[in-house]
């Protein structure tokens, strides 16, 4: 019987001895890790204030991490950054930079229509509008805007990475703008660049207000696909609202019609839209070839427009009808329309 027990206390006895030498190697540790008192005294006040967070970087992390519920453009409820960093733009581009924000990623297809140094520090995801899955990943969004004509597979694919939400496809101007700074949390800075764009409005309306624009016509019309097509007026705000040219009859014939989007014209009946001011935008290269050979017929060269040398080409940026688009035509317009007055 003591003979089995014996093992049992000469281990005990061990793990002890092991105890307290150990607690005294400890405590001799952190007597030495201890500071003196001059080192506690000369402790910088910054190295402290570093170590503790102050109540601004608090504040900051609490609201960088804070959701809030949207209700988006087709209706749905979407948990979303009260302030997002990372946006990927997969549509609405230019409504986050008329915001003074950008994207940290885009379609090679929206970032077309920017210059430059609008388009510098955005990461292309994909070609087309909907963008590729695995560069969208990639970037680490916080979250995720679409048009509200993406599919509810779209929707739901990118919705794993990040939340997604949908803006109105082509809507008023204004209001795209308005909807945006609210996913942004910027809603003060649309009101401030709605009303400096329209002091801008009145401001190029006086310098062409010798020209009489309200009483005259204009007519715009895209070459693609090696055809001819005019859109609804309101398609080009900067020509029939802010310069205030008025539509043709033939063309307010037409949009009447509930279901008028678009109408694709042939060089004969062009005349019928006769205007005092022609705007054209060609959207690729073959149709480019067209415009130059329809400029050579007869019918083309007794055009009101023509005639009056009032027939100007303008870049297919102007369709895409955001903000900051509206901005760029504003001065574009301007320039065509003051060019040999």
């Amino acid at each position: 019987m003591n003979r089995s027990r014996k093992p049992l206390f000469i281990s005990l006895l061990v793990l002890i001895v092991v105890l307290v030498l150990s607690a005294c190697g400890a405590a001799n540790e952190k007597e030495s890790a201890a500071p003196s008192a001059s080192e506690e005294a000369s402790a910088s006040p910054a190295s402290e204030a570093a170590s503790t967070p102050s109540a601004d970087q608090a504040e900051e992390s609490n609201t960088s991490s804070a959701t809030r519920i949207y209700k988006d453009a087709l209706g749905r409820e979407v948990e979303i950054p009260v302030q997002p960093k990372r946006v990927v733009a997969l549509w609405t581009v230019g409504e986050i930079l008329a915001l003074g924000d950008k994207p940290v990623g885009s379609t090679a297809n929206l970032l077309r229509f920017y210059s430059a140094e609008d388009q510098a520090n955005i990461e292309i995801v994909g070609e087309g509008v909907a963008g590729d899955y695995e560069k969208v990943l990639s970037l680490e969004p916080d979250l995720i805007i679409m048009y509200e004509l993406a599919t509810p597979e779209e929707l739901e694919k990118f919705s794993k990475i990040a939340p997604t939400v949908t803006t109105e496809f082509f809507g008023d101007p204004y209001e795209s703008l308005r909807a945006v700074a609210d996913i942004m949390n910027k809603k003060d800075q649309a009101e401030r660049w709605i009303n400096d764009y329209k002091v801008r409005v009145e401001e190029a309306r006086k310098k062409t207000e010798a020209l009489q624009l309200q009483e005259q016509t204009a007519l715009v019309i895209q070459f693609a696909l090696k055809n001819v097509y005019m859109y609804k007026s309101d398609t080009f705000p900067t020509v029939f609202d802010a310069y205030g040219l008025k539509v043709t009859d033939k063309q307010l014939e037409l949009e009447s019609k509930p279901d008028f989007k678009n109408e694709s014209l042939s060089l004969e009946i062009l005349p019928e839209f006769e205007a005092d001011h022609l705007f054209v935008f060609i959207n690729d290269d073959e149709s480019k070839q067209v415009f130059e050979d329809m400029q050579k017929e007869s019918v083309w060269k007794n055009l009101s427009a023509v005639k009056k040398g009032q027939m100007y080409e303008i870049s297919h940026r102007i369709a895409i009808k955001d903000v900051t688009t509206l901005d760029w035509a504003l001065d574009e317009v301007y320039a065509l329309l003051t060019k040999s007055k």
